[in-house]
């Protein structure tokens, strides 16, 4: 998650707005009062779908789980900051003209969580809460406790088979803004 500034919004409409911009594996909860509303820069999982339900249907562990996962891996980086493809800032900052952007008014925001892929997989692929009860979670007992509960359901699936995956510990972050 980046956060940029723009020259296009006065002062005082920066005040009165949360602005966003999203690139690589980010999602954004936002509790406006009268409902959820969830942002996702998910362009990395539109490429390489082939070579990753490849990877998904195999143990985790198995040589040929290893390989799949290399050929995944080989297909998501060839479209790493090209059009068509996903971008991650990285050493090119350039790519921020490729970010996901939005403002949202600042009085409907209640609370808002930034979270990675690794963080999310509380809702999927694990299904333990829904957003509301993710924003929960984290209002109540902070983020350590929803990454606990994540890993948890990570280590009752060692092998990826209840919840195909291609890592069966991903990074996890999160983080809550009353």
């Amino acid at each position: 998650m980046m956060a940029a500034r723009s020259s296009a919004l006065t002062p005082q409409a920066r005040r009165k707005s949360l602005r966003y911009l999203m690139l690589g594996d980010v999602t954004i909860v936002l509790d406006l009062g009268h409902g959820i509303r969830v942002l996702t820069d998910n362009r990395v999982n539109a490429t390489a779908r082939a070579e990753r339900r490849a990877a998904d249907d195999l143990p985790s562990g198995s040589p040929e789980k290893t390989r799949a996962l290399v050929r995944m891996k080989q297909a998501e980086l060839a479209a790493r900051n090209i059009a068509g493809g996903y971008w991650l800032a990285a050493a090119d900052p350039s790519v921020v003209t490729h970010a996901l952007t939005g403002d949202v008014p600042h009085q409907h925001v209640q609370q808002a969580a930034l979270l990675s892929d690794g963080a999310t997989r509380a809702i999927d692929p694990f299904g333990l809460c829904d957003w509301r009860g993710l924003l929960t979670i984290l209002a109540a007992a902070g983020p350590g406790e929803l990454i606990r509960q994540v890993r948890a359901a990570e280590n009752t699936d060692p092998a990826g088979i209840r919840w195909p995956r291609n890592k069966i510990h991903d990074d996890a972050t999160a983080l809550l803004i009353h």
